[in-house]
């Protein structure tokens, strides 16, 4: 949607009203969403989405609630969004690593903030888009991370300290050419030999590939299917999130319900909006020699026993007796 720039802030807001309750971008002590609009729509905005032409500079606000009772300092800063090579999870980059797209065209006025217990305050920051920027979305956040640890985590045995950080997503678009696309690079079965009576089972693994411009919802069928038709049962992860241009994810699932001799087709279709569409296949043969050893030694026997009869029934000479 087109954005509506806010007023212009010179400094950090502070608003003495009481705090927003957390949401999807809060942890319960604190939240970070963009501050409402001065006519704002019968739905708050959870997210930034913003259009800006190459070379323009857009001007917003972000609000960072603190839900706790003492006062907590922020560090405040613009991230780049991506998703997470295992499961496709997504994920903004710590401020430490190197902002290559949107969170390094983020300028916070306040890099860091102190807001009072159980208050808000707005942050003006502006996105400065470059003049080379590609069409398409851009997707990052801007980030607050606590200045101090606040957390343990418990790693091995041994407390460690982290700082925790809750961001408000800015999803901006470039206007030009748009292509969405999905993709599913691989998809692979790997299934056991089992020894009888038990049945097979294995694993599926696939990737799922943002191959477009623009941000997308992938809309994940994955099947399996035996001889005959007979259905295998599948169990694990596949994207449930949102995929930003160029993400890839990997997704593993367990099989189970595959007979000791069977022929098991696995396919991975993925769809978005806007008629979206890919879809890959994979086939294995499964083969328990245990099962095939069953019918060589079934013929054997009844060689052997077909042998013996045929046998028994040859005519044989007697030997001659002297007188």
């Amino acid at each position: 949607m087109r954005l509506r720039a806010l007023a212009t802030f010179c400094v950090v807001a502070t608003v003495a009203l009481p705090a927003m309750p957390a949401s999807a971008a809060g942890n319960g002590e604190w939240a970070v969403t963009p501050t409402p609009a001065k006519n704002p729509g019968p739905t708050p905005r959870v997210y930034f989405f913003l259009d800006a032409t190459a070379g323009q500079t857009v001007k917003e606000s972000v609000r960072v609630a603190n839900l706790g009772r003492t006062p907590k300092s922020f560090v405040v800063y613009g991230a780049d969004a991506y998703n997470t090579t295992r499961d496709g999870g997504f994920a903004l980059r710590t401020k430490g690593e190197t902002q290559k797209d949107l969170g390094s065209w983020v300028t916070v006025a306040a890099g860091q903030v102190t807001v009072p217990a159980e208050t808000q305050a707005d942050i003006p920051f502006t996105v400065t888009v470059p003049k080379n920027a590609t069409p398409g979305d851009h997707v990052g956040g801007v980030v607050a991370m606590e200045a101090e640890a606040g957390a343990v985590s418990d790693t091995e045995g041994a407390g460690v300290k982290v700082q925790r950080a809750v961001a408000a997503r800015v999803y901006l678009r470039v206007p030009g050419t748009i292509v969405p696309g999905l993709a599913v690079p691989s998809v692979k079965l790997g299934l056991d030999a089992p020894l009888l009576p038990t049945s097979a089972r294995g694993t599926l693994d696939f990737t799922v590939a943002n191959v477009g411009n623009v941000h997308l919802l992938p809309n994940t069928t994955v099947k399996a299917t035996g001889l005959f038709g007979h259905p295998v049962s599948l169990a694990g992860s596949s994207p449930n999130g949102d995929f930003v241009p160029g993400a890839e994810g990997t997704f593993a699932m367990k099989v189970r319900g595959v007979w000791p001799i069977d022929i098991v087709t696995a396919s991975v279709t993925v769809r978005a909006d806007g008629g979206v569409y890919a879809k890959r296949t994979d086939r294995t043969l499964v083969l328990s020699w245990t099962t095939l050893l069953i019918p060589v030694l079934l013929a054997a026997g009844a060689w052997w026993v077909l042998t013996r009869r045929r046998r028994s029934r040859t005519l044989r000479a007697r030997g001659l007796v002297a007188g």
